[in-house]
């Protein structure tokens, strides 16, 4: 074989096993995250918001979540947000440390928001919320014994 031919060919070859070696890295690294936050789902379902029937404070007491377990098997979660002295209703749902916030009219959604989410044992935590709309980017918010409803 001569020369040249080997050069192209061990062109091609590095070429190949590079291009192997980054989708395997790629596979390996959305394995990682996607069970990661399998784990984190797991977890912040079975004890946070949707974990058990309860309700969560924020630190400023403008915000309220509510779960409510009445013949479900994962909790639903309502979240209340005061803004200009009204309260305002959302279901909250979340998946992969992301959370959404629907309001809903006869079944509707009717307004969306997204942001994301962080549970550490004691501290719910939605982030990253437009603060035009809820009133602050980020809450904390910590279990209460305290019954909430703004009716």
């Amino acid at each position: 074989m001569k020369k040249k031919t080997k050069i192209i060919i061990g062109v091609i070859g590095a070429v190949l096993l590079i291009a192997v070696l980054a989708v395997a890295g790629v596979m390996l690294y959305l394995g990682g995250t996607w069970n990661s936050n399998r784990k984190f789902d797991e977890y912040v379902y079975s004890e946070g918001p949707w974990g058990f029937e309860s309700t969560w404070v924020s630190e400023n007491g403008n915000s309220y979540l509510v779960c409510d377990r009445t013949n479900l098997d994962k909790g639903s979660v309502t979240a209340w947000f005061k803004n200009d002295e009204e309260w305002t209703e959302y279901e909250m749902s979340g998946m992969n440390r992301m959370v959404y916030l629907d309001v809903v009219q006869d079944g509707v959604v009717v307004e969306s928001s997204s942001a994301y989410m962080k549970f550490d044992g004691t501290t719910f935590t939605i982030y990253d919320l437009d603060k035009e709309v809820f009133g602050a980017a980020e809450f904390n918010y910590s279990l209460t014994d305290e019954s909430f409803s703004p009716r």
